[in-house]
């Protein structure tokens, strides 16, 4: 089904090209505008040239011409080169008046074809034939009269070559029934321009449908690269947002950090050395007093020893200005057999004495 419609969308396509073509195409010229005719006869290739109205004979280059009767007649036409267009005889095609269906009217050219080899006595390959619709009214019947000419290429062939060999250019051979019939051609060595044409208005219909292509691809490629943009922007923003979570992450740690350590420093401050409390304690005592233990607890201070006299510690410790709130923390104990008793103290640390400036 597929490449049923393919070939129905071809058709329709090729068909509007061509009708689109003719339109666009200017007329193109007759046969019949000929500036230089040679006609095939049996004599020999007559040369005319047409000049205004009249038609003046130029010379005949004879069947059996040799090399210069034909540079005499090559220096009679002048200019080498000029266009020409070649007649056949009566004696060279083959004539046939024949019948189609008038419904065929539009395909005059195809039907002809299909039917040409029962119509000459050649080839179809070995063919050249042109026509002319003898009768077109619509209302006369269902069948078209056809003119039809044809001769073998052979024959064409040698009538070109003649042309061609005193300096003229054939741009076209027909064929003139005579009477006022008007001539038929049977071959044009001019491109078609409507076929001209159809080519150039494809290949223009071609280059557009490219151009639309790449317009819209490269449309699709920089709505492509726009979402890509986007998207890496998109991706950059969310890196940033995570990147200042982080650094306030770590704002906030620093400032945790920072008040630890501020409060590690004002309590580092307010507390005595441990060197200072233990020299300060050791002044204190008296030399019947030690300390066997000594511990430090933020700004509690606990001082375990022995002494003869454990009463008298706290009285001389509460005049330490680095203690205060000096007090026993277990009662005073004393081991059978000896003098001295055991003595806890807490009290509470008051940092190191200030310097007192002399007068």
């Amino acid at each position: 089904m597929g490449e049923g419609v393919s070939v129905t969308l071809r058709t329709y396509f090729e068909w509007w090209l061509m009708h689109a073509a003719r339109a666009l195409t200017p007329r193109r010229d007759s046969a019949a505008s000929w500036r230089m005719l040679a006609r095939q006869t049996e004599q020999g290739l007559e040369v005319y040239r047409r000049e205004g109205a009249s038609e003046t004979l130029v010379g005949v280059l004879k069947n059996e011409a040799g090399g210069d009767q034909i540079r005499g007649l090559t220096r009679s036409l002048g200019a080498s080169g000029d266009e020409a267009l070649v007649r056949l005889s009566s004696e060279q095609v083959v004539e046939r008046v024949i019948q189609i269906p008038a419904a065929a009217r539009d395909v005059v050219g195809p039907v002809l074809q299909n039917q040409i080899e029962r119509l000459v006595p050649w080839p179809q390959d070995e063919t050249c034939y042109g026509y002319r619709v003898i009768s077109d009214d619509k209302d006369a019947g269902d069948q078209l009269d056809i003119q039809l000419v044809a001769t073998t290429r052979g024959i064409l062939d040698e009538a070109l070559q003649r042309a061609r060999s005193i300096g003229l250019s054939p741009f076209a051979v027909d064929y003139a029934p005579g009477g006022a019939s008007p001539p038929i051609e049977m071959m044009s060595l001019k491109a078609d321009p409507v076929q001209r044409t159809a080519k150039i208005l494809q290949r223009s219909l071609a280059f557009g449908l490219a151009v639309s292509v790449v317009v819209s691809a490269s449309g699709l490629y920089l709505m492509w690269c726009r979402y890509g943009e986007n998207d890496d922007i998109v991706s950059k923003l969310e890196a940033a947002k995570s990147r200042v979570a982080e650094v306030k992450r770590l704002n906030e740690e620093n400032s945790q950090l920072r008040q630890q350590r501020e409060r590690l420093v004002r309590r580092k401050i307010n507390e005595p050395p441990v060197i200072v409390l233990i020299d300060a304690v050791s002044r204190a005592l008296p030399d019947t007093a030690y300390l066997t233990e000594i511990e430090i607890h933020g700004s509690d201070a606990r001082i375990v020893g022995k002494s003869d006299d454990p009463t008298a510690l706290i009285t001389k410790l509460e005049s330490t200005p680095e203690l205060a709130d000096v007090r026993f923390a277990a009662p005073t104990t004393r081991e059978p057999g000896e003098t001295i008793g055991t003595f806890s103290i807490i009290a509470r640390a008051e940092g190191a004495p200030k310097e007192v400036k002399q007068p």
